[in-house]
Formats: structure tokens, C-alpha cells, sequence
């Protein structure tokens, strides 16, 4: 038995296309209901009046149908006692301007009339949707009817998520799984980017890190149906995320909804000072029936030039009673990248200034000049694989227990190849020199060059599985909840990097001022003495081998309790207690072997041929588009692998480590309802206690040994939060939260942990500090909501954050075995703020005349201004607060109408600054970038649709800067097309 339907559909997947309520007959208003003297005990805290609507539907096996656009924006009160079914539902509809029909064990809610058993309504889907057939009760029909249309899609998924944020207490953002699968989505991440304030950090042209309120991703925390996920971590270099969630491991159509909380509760897991986002996956009973799905896409990426399939199905059963549900939804595709890249690009000052004239003495006083540069071409082949199963069994209307099951995994071929130019600046030809503004650009110079290739299989590995129960014992509702999550982060075979390095002769250079020109603008470079297709220019460097293992796991253990209460303005009272315990290995083995390899020529059987033809087409400067190409295989017959067999090395030790992590919190949390000038106004408020203990241990080098140390580290956090709305008319209400948050430091960041990376003529080195305190923060928001027309409303806000524990990045020298290099390490200390402003608008524009009626424009904007103290030994320094964009904006317009549906989206975002405070000209700033994409779809019949999508289809590059715009990145990736069909049966 269905508990609740709506005219406008269930809960939606992301394979098909949009599902309408079922054809109901409803019995004449005479008829006698067999609820009607039967009294139920209920227990339904105040809420939305659809949220009240299921509980009572769950409750009474009594299957209420509406027309959403009747019970949007309205609440209902609590409920607590013994009722019959007449009394409860006239109870919760009260005030609200509805009445109902209630006919054996369904309920018919409309618009209340002043005979309302005059006309009993049929209610159909139009044209435009296939229809979800409810199973109901035989029931007799005596009358005439009159007809409800209804019809469900986007625009119709849009309004039940602007719904579910007008409803919420806190301040939040929501998108369903109709929103998910009707935008050219690669993951998650890149569905997520059309919600105000977040934007999106790509890795490949593949969304990767999510960034709210301009925050960078370390500030969020991912939880997966609530509980938190673990991590894979970044195992392709010596770079590495700690706690931030990668999307590329999932896909978006395991992905019922999600939900953005950018204001918490006191019931929400700590950690964010951005944002808390949930996903929830698909759960067999929230279907409503029994459904098959699935959907095929060919992709082709246009600098790939090939294509990539990509299937998906979902397959729930549910028996007679409704009580009993399975699932099983699953995702395969495969994906073929290519990146044409200038990365490795260096600037440095010379205070001293350099010679130009070539008289042995400096002559341009202090100047910023270019050292070095790295044309890069990246391909790879990804495949990735995702399965969710649920179980759901809801035995009594007391009961609900849920089992989820989540695993995704992701495999990566990944192939690089490379040259760098670098100068020597004691040796610019006279004449050559050219100076803009205090900058050296360009210049002919003695240079070196380093011709390398990257071959690695990499493996990410994500589980999870969770037991939740709900149990309603009179009137209080417990809730125990279990997970065990584990990602782990592999090189299958070792990673392999064969490099050869030499001088070359004279080379001329041109870096340009992104400023200056438009377009894909890059360097221009001239290696004057030299060829680099020659096998035989540059002599062997060395052959390099990691293998490296990142194991990141969590168990976790949650009781809560609620009971509706009536004292004051307080309507329910909630608390609960949960302990997580952490770990994350990281495990890493370098070998660099030289013997045979080092200083030697080699011929051309060392080598294959240059894989590209079109190597960096679209970009502006002249460089070498081609170069030999070293094959791995061959130069592995030059190595001894024996080798490999000896002891770990002082620098195995440094770069591995292990971070345990132990965290207990608990809560307590009311809910309010009351008025404030006569308007209803609502909200909670409570308090979060969090005890959290942490060991890192690895080893610490004195310069001549590693020795290995272990850290322990506590602290308690006391986290009170407060959350109103207030609903000033029927259409109007704002929101005010106030609340105190953390976020924890990386757990990288915590290890006692040293990296050396030197290129033969740059040494640097990353450190951790297993002292760092977490980022603390008191955070306040204030929004305006204005909810003109269904499903239409403008939305402003205001937050700001004042971050008082804040951590930065110090440079230092250190001195490892007779060199010297520049470490990097974070530490505490000073402040930051963060003040922004986010606008969103969204209508549907339905008063337009037909065919007009369909189109919809969906907008949001974001503003964010920040201030940081920065710390350098005794110097202090305000700058902007890193990683940080300080506007963003997307815009969404579509179109609806029978069959066919049309999307176009635009996502930009601005400047991100990484050159701030403390860090110098090594870290590169994010030029603006925006991508826009494309979804077109035409419904063949009720089961079957086909769509042709785009991502970046006007094939945007990203570029990068240092001081003053001048060029340190380029980046492109080019455009993806695809076509697909996906179906529902």
C-alpha cells in the first residue's frame, strides 16, 4: 500500500525521466470510512504539512493524494495522542484552507469549497509524463469528476527542492535527483556546482573538490545518508587532500538528492566552516513500487578524439504490503582523458637584479624573472565502477530499519609526458632583454632541459555499509545508528618516471601578462641550438619507482532520541550521542635508480614516437609541440630491479606515517514553534560537545637520521548553534542562524611527516605539524526569502565568519644531508573573516503564453570578501585569506514543453588567490573561469527518452598567474559531447 502520493511523483532516480502521480478514483464523500471511529495513537512533531501528510500516511496505512502545489509553504502543528483518522487530519490541516475526503484507506486533501462533496476530482497525468500506477482499494464511483492535470520534470524537481529549503530551519540548499540526472553531470560535484554559493576545483576537466561559500574544499565535510565517508586520497604525486572528499569517486547517478547545510544544527556532525554535505542514495520503499531502470551514454572527448561508454541500472522490488523492500542500483563507465598543459612554471625576485649587457655586473636593479617552464601532455584511462544496495523493512507503523551498502571504485591509467626549458640568467645574450614594468619577460639565455615521461596505475576503492532503526516507543522516537566506512588509495604496479637532463644552448623565452591578451596565450619558447625530437640531445637522469598505499578508515556508533513537547515555545526535544574512531595509513616507497641510466646516451630504440599531432593547437605562443618520448619498458631492461629488495630508506620513513583519530560528541536540541508579532516564527537552538584525541606517528629526521616519534594531542570543542525562520506573510520569511564550528586540520597536515622534491635544479620540501590546532569559527546568517509563485522565489542573504584559531603556511630552510631546502610546513596562528552575499533567483515562467509557458531561468550569484593575519617570524602581514573565490556565479535557463526539454547552464568563478600572506611566487593563482553545458532531451514514449548533452562545449581553458597577472598555467582540456537513452519500467 502506497503510504503517501502526490500528484507531482515520488522521489525521482537519476536515470529516468520524470515520474507523475498515478490515475485515482475517489469514492463519493458519503461513503463510510472504516477509520472513522477507529482511534490511533500519533505522535507527529510539527513540521511541513507534507512531512506531517506521510508521517500520518505511515502511521495509519491511510494513502493521502494532493496536489503539492496545495501544500507548499504551509505547516502543520504537532500532534501527540490518540485520534481517529477524522480528527488527525482535520487536526493537521487546520488553517491551512484544505479539507479533505477520506474513503476507505485513501484521503483525497483539496481546496477547501463551501460544498466540498459537490465535485469529487479524477486526477490524470498530461501528455508530457509517464505515469507511476498507485496500487489502490476498489472504490465505487457514483458521480460525474472533475479533472486535475498535473505533470512532473525539472522544473517540477526544482520546486520541491526550493520547497524543502523554504521548510527547513537552518539555512540550506537542495537538488534531487531529477536535477542531477538532467544536467551533463560526469559526478556529483559537477551537479552540485549550480548551487548558490558553491563553485567547483577540476582535476582532468572532471569535477574533484567542492568549494562553498568560496571556502576551499578542506572547510567541508561529505557524509553519505548522514554518516561520514572516508576518504581516498591522492596517491599520483607527493601532493595529498587529508580529509577532502573526492568526487570523482562517485557517480551521480547513485544519488537520490543532496543536501548543502550551510548553517548547522547541534545534531549535525562537526567539522565545517563551509558546508556539511549529505548525499543520500536511493532507498527501495521511497519508490513506491517496484521499478526497473537504466540508461547507456556514448561520450567522446573531444581532445581524446574517442569514445567511452557509459551504462547504469536500478532494480527495486517491493512486496504486497509495502513493509519490504530490496534495491540495487549500479554505474559502469569508462572515460578517456586528455590535458594539454604548461605547468612547472617558476618566478623568482632578484633583488639583486641581473645582467643584461653582459659586463659581469647587475643592471636592472630588483626584478621578477622567469627560471623555468613545462609544457606537459596528460592522457589517461579511467574506469569506474559504483553499486548501492538498501534494504528497508518496516514491520508496525513503530518500526523502520535500513541497511546501505555504497561501494565505488575507481581505476586510472595514467600516461605523462614532458620537456622543461629552464634559464640561466648569468648568461643572457646582450640585447636580448626585454623589461616590462620591473618584470624580466623576455630574454635569449644559456638553458638546461629535462625530458621525462610518467607511467602509473593508480586504484581507489570506497566502502560503506550502515544499519539505521527508528522506533517509536509512545512518543518518543529513538534512532540507533551503525557504519563502518573504508577507502583505500593504491599504485597497483609502481609509479614510473624515466627522466633524462642536460644543457641545451641558447634559448629565447616570452612569458606574457594574462592581462595583455585574450584566448589561450601561453609562453613563447625557442630552444635555438637544439632539437628535441633527437634521441640522442639529452643524456640519461635517473629512473624513478614509488609504490604508494593510503588506507583511511572510520567506525562509528550514533543514539538519538525526540519526543514533541509542549512548554512555551518549545515544541520538541532531541539529543543523542555518537563516537567515531579514525585512522589513516600512509604508506610510501621511492627508488631512484641510476646505474645504467645516469649520464649515458641513448638511441633510438629507447624511444616511441610523439603520440599527438595537435599538442596545445589553440594556444597563442610558439613552443616545440613534439619531443621524443621515452619508453618505460626499454629503459627498465638498464635497471637492476634487485635493487628494490633494500631496506627501507630515510625517506620511505619520512614520507609515511599514521594518524588515529578518536571522536566522542553528544547534543541536546529543541525545536521552537511560536509567533513574534503575530507571525509564526520557528526554528531551533542547542548546544554540540565534541572530545576529540588524535596520535600521529612517523618519523622526524635531524638531518642525518630518521627517528621515529609518536604525537598525542586532545582537545574538547563546545559548539552552541541557533537557527530561526520567520514567516513575515504567506510568501515572505527570513532566516537568522548564529553558531560556533570547527574544521579539523588535514590529516596530512597532522603527520609527522617530511617530503623532499627536488627537479636536479629546484629543492622543496613539505612538512607536517602534529601540533596544529583545528580552524575555529563563529559564523552568522541572515537571508530574506520572497516565494512569489509556486515553485518561484528571491532569495538573499548575508553570512559572515570570523575565524579565530586560523592556520597558514611558513617557508624555512633545512638543510638534509649537506642541501638545502625550502620547507614548507603549516602552523598556527592569526586570524581571518569572511563576509559575503548570496542572491539566488528562480521561476518558472508559466505566465507566458504557450508554447512559452515551459521556459524557467534558474540564477545565483555569491560575493565573498576576506581578510587574513599572517604571520613570518616577528613580521605581520593582512592579506586576502587563501583559496578563496571571491565571486561566483551560475545561471540555468530551460525549457519544458510535451516531449522535448532543453537546458543550458553557465558556471563561472573568479579569481582564486593561492599567492597570499606567506606564500610566495611557488604558489600560482586561478585565473576566472566559467564552462557552460548542455542538455537536450526528447521523450520517445511513457518509458523511454533520449538526450544529447555538452560539457565546456565553448572549450574553455584554465590558465594560472603569479604577482601582477603575469602567466604560470595553462590548461585545456577541451570539450565533451554525448548521447544517450535512458528508460523506467
Amino acid at each position: 500500500m502506497t503510504r503517501f502520493g502526490i500528484s507531482l511523483g515520488t522521489t525521482q532516480t537519476a536515470l529516468l525521466a520524470p515520474i507523475a502521480a498515478a490515475a485515482v478514483a475517489i469514492a463519493p464523500a458519503h461513503a463510510q470510512s472504516s477509520h472513522a471511529t477507529v482511534e490511533l495513537r500519533l505522535s507527529i512533531p510539527a513540521s511541513d504539512l507534507g512531512a506531517a501528510l506521510s508521517a500520518f500516511s505511515r502511521a495509519t496505512d491511510i494513502q493521502v493524494v494532493v496536489d503539492p502545489a496545495l501544500i507548499t509553504g504551509k505547516r502543520s502543528a504537532a500532534l501527540s495522542g490518540s485520534f481517529t483518522a477524522d480528527e488527525a487530519l482535520t487536526r493537521l490541516l487546520d488553517g491551512s484552507g484544505l479539507s479533505f475526503t477520506l474513503a476507505g484507506d485513501t484521503a483525497l486533501v483539496q481546496q477547501a469549497r463551501e460544498n466540498p462533496a459537490a465535485t469529487r476530482p479524477n486526477i490524470r497525468t498530461s501528455a508530457a509524463a509517464p505515469v507511476q500506477v498507485y496500487r489502490q482499494p476498489a472504490v465505487e464511483q457514483s458521480e460525474p469528476i472533475e479533472e486535475i492535470v498535473v505533470s512532473a520534470g525539472f522544473a517540477d524537481s526544482l520546486a520541491r527542492a526550493l520547497d524543502e529549503k523554504r521548510q527547513a530551519s537552518n539555512v540550506i540548499d537542495v537538488i534531487s535527483a531529477e536535477d542531477i540526472g538532467k544536467f551533463p553531470t560526469q559526478n556529483l560535484a559537477e551537479a552540485l556546482q549550480r548551487v548558490p554559493g558553491v563553485s567547483i576545483t577540476r582535476d582532468r576537466g572532471e569535477g574533484l573538490f567542492v568549494r562553498v561559500r568560496g571556502l576551499g574544499p578542506s572547510f567541508q565535510i561529505v557524509n553519505v545518508n548522514g554518516r561520514g565517508a572516508a576518504v581516498n586520497e591522492n596517491v599520483r604525486d607527493s601532493g595529498q587532500s587529508g580529509r577532502q572528499f573526492r568526487f570523482d569517486t562517485l557517480p551521480s547517478e547513485l544519488v537520490a538528492s543532496v543536501e548543502v547545510a550551510k548553517s548547522p544544527t547541534a545534531a549535525l556532525d562537526e567539522g565545517a566552516i563551509g558546508g556539511i554535505v549529505n548525499v543520500r542514495t536511493f532507498r527501495p520503499l521511497s519508490l513506491e513500487r517496484s521499478t526497473v531502470a537504466g540508461s547507456a551514454v556514448a561520450s567522446s572527448p573531444e581532445l581524446a578524439d574517442t569514445i567511452d561508454p557509459r551504462v547504469s541500472g536500478l532494480a527495486s522490488w517491493i512486496n504486497d504490503d509495502a513493509n519490504f523492500g530490496l534495491l540495487v542500483s549500479a554505474v559502469y563507465d569508462e572515460r578517456t582523458l586528455r590535458q594539454d598543459r604548461i605547468t612547472g612554471v617558476t618566478w623568482t625576485d632578484e633583488s639583486a637584479g641581473v645582467d643584461t649587457d653582459g659586463d659581469g655586473a647587475a643592471d636592472t636593479g630588483s626584478v621578477l624573472v622567469p627560471t623555468a617552464t613545462r609544457p606537459t601532455l596528460e592522457r589517461e584511462d579511467r574506469e569506474r565502477i559504483g553499486v548501492n544496495g538498501a534494504l528497508q523493512w518496516q514491520p508496525s507503523e513503530d518500526l523502520d530499519v535500513n541497511l546501505d551498502l555504497f561501494y565505488t571504485q575507481l581505476k586510472d591509467h595514467y600516461d605523462e609526458l614532458t620537456y622543461s626549458a629552464g634559464f640561466d640568467l648569468s648568461t643572457i645574450v646582450p640585447g636580448s632583454a626585454v623589461i616590462t614594468d620591473g618584470v624580466l619577460r623576455a630574454a635569449t639565455a644559456e638553458g638546461t632541459s629535462q625530458i621525462g615521461r610518467e607511467v602509473s596505475d593508480l586504484r581507489h576503492d570506497n566502502i560503506m555499509v550502515g544499519l539505521n532503526a527508528e522506533y517509536r516507543l509512545g512518543d518518543w522516537t529513538l534512532d540507533a545508528d551503525a557504519v563502518y566506512a573504508h577507502a583505500e588509495s593504491d599504485t597497483p604496479t609502481p609509479i614510473t618516471r624515466t627522466r633524462l637532463l642536460g644543457p641545451v644552448g641558447r634559448v629565447t623565452f616570452d612569458f606574457p601578462q594574462l592581462d595583455d591578451q585574450g584566448g589561450d596565450v601561453v609562453p613563447s619558447v625557442s630552444f635555438l641550438d637544439a632539437d628535441l625530437n633527437n634521441p640522442g640531445l639529452l643524456p640519461g637522469r635517473r629512473v624513478e619507482w614509488r609504490d604508494v598505499e593510503s588506507t583511511d578508515e572510520e567506525l562509528a556508533f550514533q543514539l538519538d532520541a525526540r519526543r514533541p513537547i509542549d512548554f512555551a515555545a518549545l515544541s520538541e526535544l532531541q539529543f543523542g550521542a555518537k563516537y567515531r574512531t579514525r585512522f589513516r595509513d600512509y604508506d610510501r616507497r621511492d627508488y631512484n635508480f641510476t646505474r645504467g641510466v645516469q649520464g649515458r646516451s641513448f638511441d633510438a630504440s629507447f624511444f616511441e614516437p610523439f603520440p599527438e599531432g595537435n599538442f596545445l593547437r589553440d594556444a597563442a605562443g610558439s613552443l616545440p609541440r613534439s619531443w621524443v618520448m621515452p619508453n618505460p619498458s626499454a629503459f627498465a631492461t638498464q635497471i637492476n630491479l634487485a635493487e628494490l629488495n633494500a631496506p627501507l630508506s630515510r625517506g620511505d620513513l619520512r614520507n609515511s606515517y599514521r594518524v588515529d583519530e578518536d571522536i566522542a560528541s553528544a547534543y541536546a536540541m529543541s525545536n521552537l514553534e511560536s509567533n513574534l508579532l503575530g507571525k509564526p516564527l520557528r526554528g531551533n537552538f542547542g548546544v554540540r560537545v565534541a572530545r576529540t584525541e588524535q596520535t600521529s606517528a612517523g618519523h622526524a629526521d635531524d638531518g642525518t637520521r630518521a627517528l621515529p616519534v609518536s604525537f598525542d594531542r586532545e582537545y574538547t570543542d563546545i559548539l552552541p548553534s541557533l537557527n530561526l525562520a520567520w514567516d513575515w506573510s504567506d510568501d515572505v520569511q527570513t532566516h537568522f542562524a548564529a553558531a560556533k564550528v570547527i574544521t579539523r586540520p588535514s590529516l596530512a597536515d597532522l603527520a609527522p611527516r617530511l617530503t623532499l622534491n627536488s627537479s636536479g635544479t629546484i629543492f622543496e620540501a613539505v612538512g607536517g605539524n602534529p601540533q596544529l590546532k583545528p580552524f575555529e569559527a563563529w559564523q552568522y546568517d541572515a537571508t530574506v526569502e520572497w516565494y512569489f509563485a509556486p515553485g518561484s522565489a528571491l532569495l538573499g542573504g548575508v553570512f559572515y565568519k570570523d575565524i579565530t584559531t586560523f592556520m597558514t603556511r611558513q617557508r624555512s630552510n633545512l638543510v638534509i644531508d649537506g642541501t638545502t631546502y625550502v620547507l614548507t610546513a603549516p602552523v598556527n596562528g592569526g586570524d581571518a573573516s569572511v563576509t559575503g552575499v548570496e542572491i539566488a533567483y528562480q521561476q518558472m515562467l508559466k505566465f507566458l503564453p504557450a508554447p512559452f509557458d515551459g521556459l524557467g531561468v534558474l540564477a545565483n550569484y555569491t560575493h565573498t570578501d576576506t581578510e587574513a593575519t599572517y604571520y613570518d617570524g616577528a613580521r605581520v602581514i593582512k592579506d586576502d585569506l587563501e583559496n578563496v573565490a571571491k565571486n561566483s556565479f551560475n545561471i540555468t535557463a530551460f525549457y519544458e514543453h510535451a516531449a522535448f526539454a532543453a537546458r543550458l547552464s553557465y558556471s563561472w568563478q573568479d579569481d582564486v588567490l593561492q599567492e597570499v600572506g606567506t606564500n610566495g611566487l611557488g604558489s600560482a593563482n586561478d585565473k576566472a573561469f566559467g564552462s557552460l553545458d548542455v542538455d537536450l532531451s526528447y521523450r520517445l514514449n511513457e518509458q523511454i527518452t533520449v538526450f544529447a548533452q555538452g560539457i565546456n562545449v565553448t572549450d574553455e581553458a584554465q590558465l594560472q598567474f603569479v604577482r601582477d597577472d603575469w602567466f604560470s598555467g595553462y590548461t585545456r582540456y577541451g570539450r565533451t559531447l554525448m548521447l544517450g537513452m535512458r528508460a523506467k519500467y
